[in-house]
């Protein structure tokens, strides 16, 4: 586990955004996301050209050719759920990189990064990301600790990581967001460092 200290920039701007993977909550062959969700400075859900995985999912490993947890699911709006056809799962290989990108369709300047965690259930939320890094066009924007899912959707399983604390800016990103509810509580943000 890294222990450094990592300081988040402010309204980063850039076109392709990396995940890395680093580990799991404690599951040794595999890892998993419900949902990739990252609004921009104006409060909207920015526009993804593209997004891929590596390793892509478990397909790949032998005896897997049909499984329908794909990483095109993080898109899907779908989010908190333990549905398989909303989530992607991969091999976990502990030292190795696993990635996760996407290409925004233009240049654009990310106020907040949502991630859901993996949360088909209270056993296998234990594939979910725990410790993680993410770039944007090459440079470095977070390092840190990703909330476990509870195997649940009576609580969070998601991650805010927050690239501003302008209000006017939140309070857009809470217009625009389909999570938000009057009686939603503040999102958990994101610690900037690693515990």
């Amino acid at each position: 586990q890294p222990s450094s200290m990592f300081v988040i920039p402010e309204l980063p701007k850039g076109r392709e955004l990396l995940l890395n993977v680093l580990s799991t909550w404690g599951d040794p062959h595999y890892v998993g996301l419900a949902g990739f969700e990252v609004f921009d400075e104006r409060g909207e859900l920015v526009p993804v050209e593209d997004v891929w995985a590596d390793p892509p999912d478990i397909n790949v490993l032998p005896g897997n050719e049909d499984d329908p947890r794909v990483v095109e699911n993080l898109l899907d709006g779908v989010n908190h759920t333990g549905d398989d056809l909303h989530a992607w799962l991969a091999p976990f290989t502990r030292g190795q990189h696993h990635h996760v990108g996407l290409r925004f369709t233009k240049t654009t300047t990310i106020a907040m990064v949502r991630l859901w965690n993996y949360n088909k259930s209270r056993i296998h939320s234990y594939r979910g990301v725990r410790y993680a890094e993410m770039t944007l066009d090459n440079r470095a924007i977070f390092k840190g600790e990703i909330r476990r899912a509870t195997g649940g959707t009576s609580d969070d399983c998601s991650e805010c990581i927050l690239f501003t604390t302008d209000e006017e800016t939140l309070r857009r990103i809470e217009q625009n967001d389909r999570c938000a509810t009057p009686t939603t509580p503040p999102p958990r943000v994101s610690s900037a460092e690693y515990r």
